[in-house]
């Protein structure tokens, strides 16, 4: 999570601020969270509901510092996996009806102005859909409708999620021993912890309101929680702790120890579309630095020149004959880049074989 202290004073820490965080809240009853948790276990929550997502759609990094692969996909295709779960002809159709909905004045060519309005109706569908998910989960936590989720509340349902049956779970907010956790379990929700820390506003009372709950499901839609996520980047990348990326930093995770000649070519690809990203999106002065300013200006969706620049990019990278537009033939031309190449006609295949 950061580097400021050494590996193992930070994990004594961090354990002690999940522990002991829990006396900072205010006005909560044993029984109140308990109710609650019955009510939970009727209707249990499966752990990816209650999990801070690591991938953020359209959003052009994780939230661990990878490179989100598939942005290109959600900020023109909207919902890609519609199109990547389909036979290679249907998807070959839908992507040609979203073609034909980008052209808005109908002359069969694709402009930066036409994609940019397009990317940015995308975003916004993205935006809506991760908010009408994280209500609907924040409506299961707050039962009693008094528009507040509590750490405990959260932990508790965290635990049934899990597996754990209620009363331990309900107990184990009062004596930290009652549940052996594994370490995996206790790490993700340490890091919980602090993003929680980090989402809860004034009034800060460790308990989070809707549109808090939702900073602290998706940072990159508050500017404080965006910042803290960006800095916990920040931490894991930046060796020297100069405040900024270096391209060499940028591109550090180490690469794959296995003697397999396939992984280390898919590790080399994997560092040069990092070294490319950085050269080309993120280093915006191009000073072989990324100051956080710069990290952020890349990450924020709300910055207004984010989808213009997307656009630039999407129609460079597809305009075959550099008239700054792009034709149906020219998409049709580099369709691996929405389409995944490995989608076959499985009847077909089935058809041809029996």
């Amino acid at each position: 999570m950061s580097n400021i202290f050494p590996p193992r004073l930070w994990l004594i820490c961090s354990i002690l601020y999940l522990h002991f965080g829990f006396c900072f809240s205010r006005n909560i009853n044993p029984e109140n969270v308990a109710k609650d948790a019955k009510i939970a276990e009727k209707d249990v929550l499966s752990v990816d509901k209650l999990e801070v997502p690591e991938h953020l759609d359209a959003i052009k990094m994780e939230q661990n510092g990878m490179l989100n692969k598939d942005y290109k996909k959600e900020i023109f295709l909207g919902d890609h996996e519609e199109i990547e779960n389909d036979d290679a002809d249907i998807a070959e159709s839908k992507l040609k009806d979203i073609f034909t909905k980008v052209d808005l004045n109908k002359d069969n060519e694709l402009t930066v102005e036409e994609t940019e309005g397009w990317i940015l109706e995308k975003v916004q569908e993205h935006f809506n859909e991760a908010l009408e998910e994280t209500r609907n989960v924040f409506k299961h936590l707050d039962p009693d409708k008094d528009g507040l989720v509590d750490w405990k509340e959260y932990y508790v349902h965290f635990l049934l999620a899990m597996g754990h049956p209620v009363e331990k779970a309900t107990e184990h907010v009062k004596d930290y021993d009652v549940i052996d956790m594994n370490f995996d379990e206790r790490e993700k929700l340490i890091r919980y912890k602090f993003k929680w820390t980090d989402a809860d506003q004034y009034p800060i009372d460790n308990k989070l309101s809707e549109s808090e709950f939702f900073a602290f499901r998706h940072p990159e839609q508050s500017p404080q929680t965006l910042k803290s996520m960006l800095q916990t980047v920040m931490n894991s990348l930046d060796k020297d702790e100069d405040e900024a990326l270096t391209e060499k930093e940028f591109i550090s995770f180490p690469l794959s120890e296995f003697n397999d000649e396939e992984q280390r070519n898919l590790d080399k690809t994997w560092q040069e579309d990092r070294r490319k990203e950085f050269q080309e999106r993120i280093d915006s002065n191009h000073d072989g630095k990324a100051t956080k300013e710069e990290l952020e200006k890349y990450m924020d969706p709300r910055n207004p020149d984010q989808a213009k620049q997307d656009a630039q990019n999407l129609i460079s990278m597809l305009d075959d004959n550099h008239d700054n537009k792009v034709t149906w033939g020219e998409i049709l031309n580099h369709k691996d880049i929405f389409i995944n190449s490995k989608v076959v006609n499985v009847k077909r295949i089935l058809h041809d074989e029996f």
